[in-house]
């Protein structure tokens, strides 16, 4: 089973789905107290973003809210889980299911190849 501490972990999405907002530039910086994690996140068309859920062991369940450049405010609720790369990094795969919207899909989050330290700052 896969120990994971978020604290300070940054992310950029490596893939979305069709209906997915996240981009390439899109980076996600977590806190994790407990079983309770959450990120910000920003890039992209996203102008700040939010989500805040529950770790079990590395499956997480949370939802989220954003605001976009396009002036939308939407929230989801996703499941996913984390998963250690050869090379060490974290990989992010989760399933999300907009509220605001009918539109569905999957997202994958990974830590920088070359962003192995923890950071403090988005």
């Amino acid at each position: 089973m896969l120990s994971l501490d978020l604290n300070g972990v940054r992310m950029r999405t490596a893939a979305t789905g069709e209906s997915g907002v996240v981009s390439r530039d899109t980076e996600l910086l977590f806190e994790q107290t407990a079983d309770v994690v959450s990120a910000r996140y920003c890039g992209g068309a996203i102008i700040d973003g939010y989500l805040i859920g529950r770790l079990s062991g590395a499956l997480i369940h949370f939802r989220y809210v954003q605001a976009d450049v396009d002036g939308r405010l939407d929230a989801g609720v996703s499941e996913g889980y984390f998963e250690q790369l050869p090379n060490g990094r974290l990989r992010l795969t989760e399933r999300f299911q907009w509220i605001t919207r009918p539109e569905h899909g999957t997202n994958v989050f990974e830590e920088p190849a070359n962003d192995l330290y923890r950071s403090s700052v988005i």
